[in-house]
């Protein structure tokens, strides 16, 4: 069995690379291992973030973790979704409408996921007038990481990585950049994991499995970011410290609404 991007046999462990502009085809072992690996992150993600909900102080740490835990468990269900459509249909050549709808929607979770990320710490941290843009423009960001998704789906692959790292790291300026730095040691050793996933990202048709050591390296990087919102921005005292400490009406001043 051969095709366009040198298949072999799809009950290998790793099939040659795509050719340019043409995207990856996995193996059926690969299929399984990248569905399993974001698969195994869904449950978790409901379960942490119904808590963290519920943790909650006031409306607006309620709305930020909403948010945050949306987009955290649309990234795992998204890529689950779309991976598993892979395992039925790929290997037969069927649905490709389907399958091209579900990686754009897979690609689309992964810019949201990066907006809704920074936004806790973008809204409940002092900064400076840089952080006070950057709270809106990682969404701006993120469209724009959706339209380019979209228009230019697996035809600039190092572009494509390119826009995904400029993205995830140019918010983190503001950031580092808050009077109140706590909590972001942890927010800088999940980016590293992230960062050194996106090596076995562009791995595929050389290193079996690549795609689904990605999918752990996210879940590293997603449960140490998820740590640091918690313990940090969400942790158990800090309920009794805004009550003694800050009014609603400062807060809400201080984020800028």
């Amino acid at each position: 069995m051969s095709g366009s991007c040198g298949i072999v046999n799809p009950y290998t462990f790793k099939n040659k690379r795509a050719a340019k502009g043409e995207a990856y085809e996995p193996t059926h072992h690969e299929h399984y291992a990248n569905t399993l690996s974001h698969a195994i992150g869904v449950l978790p993600s409901i379960l942490i973030f119904s808590h963290m909900i519920t943790s909650t102080h006031n409306s607006m740490q309620f709305y930020l973790m909403l948010v945050y835990g949306i987009f955290t468990t649309l990234l795992f269900c998204s890529s689950t979704c779309y991976h598993f459509c892979e395992l039925c249909y790929r290997e037969k050549r069927e649905q490709p409408t389907l399958r091209f709808y579900l990686h754009i929607c897979d690609r689309a979770a992964i810019y949201l996921f990066i907006a809704a990320s920074y936004t806790p710490w973008l809204f409940l941290r002092e900064y400076d007038c840089y952080g006070l843009n950057m709270k809106y423009l990682v969404w701006v960001f993120a469209l724009l990481g959706i339209l380019y998704q979209y228009n230019f789906h697996e035809r600039y692959k190092t572009l494509e990585i390119v826009i995904y790292i400029t993205i995830a790291a140019g918010p983190s300026i503001a950031i580092f950049n808050m009077k109140d730095q706590s909590g972001l040691d942890i927010m800088l050793f999940g980016g590293i994991i992230y960062l050194a996933g996106v090596i076995f990202f562009k791995m595929d048709g050389i290193i079996p499995f690549a795609h689904a050591i990605w999918h752990v390296f996210v879940l590293a990087g997603s449960s140490c970011h998820t740590y640091a919102v918690y313990s940090t921005l969400l942790k158990p005292d800090i309920g009794t410290s805004n009550e003694n400490n800050v009014d609603s009406s400062s807060l809400y001043s201080r984020v800028d609404l």
